[in-house]
């Protein structure tokens, strides 16, 4: 028998990141895959997160070889995940002194 807690997880994405991820389906299905490991696997270490410094420091991100997903997680029990920037590993950064 199982004795890791199964979670409920419900990811959602900004209309930004979603157009990012239409266009690279491949760094979807990792995103999703690195974000069930966190939650549900066997080695989440191997998912390589990190909290942002600074004044955004409720935001983490993964990375994903050359992309970073930039994400908050928010509701204690019921883990919802939105995706608030995807890009390549330049793009992010600059990008995130726009989000509120």
């Amino acid at each position: 028998m199982d004795k890791r807690a199964k979670f409920s997880c419900e990811i959602q994405y900004t209309k930004a990141a979603d157009k990012f991820l239409k266009r690279h389906e491949d760094v979807r299905g990792q995103y999703e895959d690195a974000v069930r490991e966190l939650l549900v696997g066997d080695h989440p270490e191997s998912v390589d997160i990190k909290r942002i410094k600074g004044r955004r420091s409720d935001y983490y991100r993964i990375r994903l070889g050359g992309y970073r997903i930039v994400f908050t997680i928010i509701n204690g029990k019921i883990i919802v995940i939105s995706i608030l920037i995807a890009g390549t590993q330049g793009d992010v950064y600059k990008k995130m002194s726009g989000l509120k």
